[in-house]
């Protein structure tokens, strides 16, 4: 998909020409980030279609794996902090329940629900996956050295500070 994309110079540069009044107020930095999430999204996209998982999948995952034993969230946690719709969640656990990397138990403090459960396999496809993810990220930051990557860190730590 990243081929596709027009290069954030090349609009830039279009902007300034072609409509002069956004050229001078968009801010590149907002352009790159924008860009760097596309790039890093469709890597993962990549890095995960092999194990039939999405990225949507995987912060699931990750968000039941964060969690003390027996690593599990109520519904409405998760979509909560994952910033997800409550449909688009049901579809992401009705995928991950069927390929037996979550269980869905009974609520035991609210018989109306379920709670979200990793599975032992879960915990496996985390784990083998952890290598994969560490090349995904590794491929994305190759082109800074140490020191640029804890500046990157700090600075877009600042920027997300809430």
């Amino acid at each position: 998909m990243a081929e596709h994309r027009l290069p954030v110079g090349r609009l830039l540069d279009s902007l300034q020409r072609e409509w002069p009044a956004a050229g001078k107020v968009v801010q590149p930095a907002t352009l790159l980030l924008y860009r760097a999430r596309d790039r890093l999204f469709d890597d993962l996209t990549d890095t995960l279609a092999p194990f039939g998982l999405l990225p949507a999948d995987l912060d699931v995952l990750v968000a039941l794996r964060t969690q003390p034993p027996p690593r599990q969230l109520t519904p409405t946690v998760l979509y909560r902090s994952l910033l997800l719709s409550s449909g688009g969640l049901t579809k992401i656990l009705h995928r991950l329940q069927n390929c037996g990397l979550i269980e869905r138990p009974a609520n035991p403090d609210d018989r109306r629900s379920r709670l979200v459960r990793l599975t032992e396999a879960g915990a496996q496809l985390l784990d083998q996956l952890l290598d994969y993810l560490v090349a995904h990220e590794e491929r994305f930051l190759a082109p800074l050295n140490t020191a640029q990557r804890h500046r990157l860190a700090a600075l877009l730590h600042q920027l997300i500070t809430e």
